[in-house]
């Protein structure tokens, strides 16, 4: 009889336990070049998502992450956590990186496409050495 009236008790504490957000979603992959040529230590790399439905205006962007290499080289692994409820039916997301050397020039993008991949499942990204 003690247990029973313990669990009203219960229930109300676990009202007060703040619940994970469902919506949040990491998009988990890998940043690499083919060209071996080494990242200077001090470089960042920035993974983007962005909704990119109209053609003819600016992509928006969705999420984004900055990662400092310290010395890694690539193949760089990234995650990228973003709001799934952001993500609509019927529009276009792609995901995107640069790498920026430390005075913040660009020195690799990805060009090409890249779509969003659905939850749970990573990406690998590409980058072109940016030309000056």
């Amino acid at each position: 009889m003690r247990a029973l009236s313990i669990i009203p008790l219960l229930a109300g504490l676990a009202a007060c336990v703040p619940m994970s957000d469902s919506n949040e979603t990491m998009l988990t992959g890998t940043v690499t070049y083919r060209e071996r040529i080494a990242l200077p230590p001090d470089s960042r790399v920035i993974v983007t998502i962005s909704d990119v439905s109209l053609m003819d205006a600016p992509s928006v962007t969705i999420a984004q992450n900055q990662i400092t290499t310290a010395g890694q080289q690539v193949p760089i692994s990234f995650a990228v956590s973003y709001d799934r409820a952001r993500i609509q039916p019927g529009r276009t997301y792609a995901v995107s990186a640069r790498i920026l050397d430390k005075r913040g020039q660009l020195a690799w993008i990805t060009d090409t496409r890249n779509p969003l991949p659905p939850p749970g499942q990573s990406i690998e990204l590409w980058l072109v050495q940016a030309r000056r």
